[in-house]
């Protein structure tokens, strides 16, 4: 293993094994689960920086790695226990728990990217506010294109026919956004990356409130008849 690897996988381990504690002690089943998500984010940071390094050629970019190759790996590590909410037999109704599932391991597997970036920089005061930065746009970049899996999935649930494809295109349009974020990051474009997952995230808040609002409806109709 290189230095970059054990480094990773140092921070994993220091970052699971006391939130797993947590999620022992936690009795409700719904915040536990959350819990378990986000560890599942922490180590499919590490497992993503092994798909990269797999997938991205040796001749390749670093470039061509962050904007082609890594958003789909990542993606794709991050949301795959997403998809366990797809079993009818556990899961007769999807609720939005999913969503806040699949914010937990964007977020889990943020800390981790975030940590291991800061630990290779100079260490400067400067570094410090690079990643305060990181904390309030890349955290939420993770979190928001994963959560959008779930909300999307939450959306579709009665659509079982179109299942399949509508999985395929989830997936596809976290990794657009998560390309997009990559790509105009280091351009005079920067402001619009950096104000993208706070409009992600807004828009989140609306799709889940308008959820609650239909799904209340439902509800109080049902009660009337």
């Amino acid at each position: 293993m290189d230095s970059v690897t054990i480094q990773l996988l140092g921070g994993c381990i220091s970052a699971i094994i006391p939130m797993l504690f947590v999620a022992l002690m936690v009795q409700e089943e719904n915040s536990r689960r959350i819990i378990l998500y986000f560890c599942w984010g922490v180590f499919a940071s590490l497992l993503s920086y092994g798909g990269n390094m797999f997938f991205g050629a040796p001749q390749d970019s670093m470039a061509r790695v962050t904007s082609a190759v890594a958003p789909i790996v990542e993606e794709v590590c991050k949301g795959l226990p997403v998809l366990l909410f797809l079993r009818r037999r556990k899961y007769p109704q999807i609720t939005e728990q999913i969503v806040y599932c699949a914010l937990a391991s964007g977020v889990g597997f943020s800390i981790l990217e975030s940590i291991y970036y800061f630990s290779i920089s100079m260490e400067s005061i400067s570094d410090v506010v690079l990643l305060m930065i990181r904390a309030l746009t890349t955290t939420l970049m993770h979190g928001m294109s994963t959560a959008f899996l779930g909300i999307g999935l939450l959306i579709l649930q009665k659509q079982r026919q179109i299942l399949l494809p509508s999985v395929f295109s989830l997936f596809a349009f976290s990794a657009c956004i998560h390309a997009l974020f990559n790509l105009l990051l280091p351009t005079n474009l920067a402001v619009i990356a950096m104000l993208m997952p706070v409009g992600l995230y807004f828009t989140g808040l609306i799709m889940m409130k308008n959820e609650g609002d239909k799904k209340n409806e439902h509800e109080a109709k049902i009660q009337t008849e």
